[in-house]
């Protein structure tokens, strides 16, 4: 008997997100990054973004906005060179 293994396909995020929350520093233009890659920290909603606000003092910092999926993909071209870190869940 042949196992068929399943057709793993890559995830379009572009075409199942409509909407983003990211965090820009009102006094330079710069998005908030990641620490340890210097990735586009992107969150899928507001309320991801804001329980990451209680242990980042760089985020507190920051003004969080909804922006559209092209929009961060934009930022994320010109101020990661197209490189983001999509955050999925709550910092519990």
């Amino acid at each position: 008997m042949n196992k068929l293994e399943p057709e793993l396909l890559p995830v379009d995020y572009g075409k199942m997100i409509d909407n983003v929350w990211i965090y820009v520093n009102p006094l330079t233009g710069k998005h908030a990054k990641t620490t340890s890659s210097g990735k586009l920290a992107v969150f899928l909603n507001e309320e991801i973004g804001r329980s990451w606000e209680t242990i980042s003092t760089a985020l507190k910092g920051m003004i969080g906005y909804i922006a559209s999926w092209d929009e961060m993909i934009e930022i994320a071209n010109s101020q990661t060179g197209g490189q983001y870190e999509l955050f999925t869940t709550h910092n519990n």
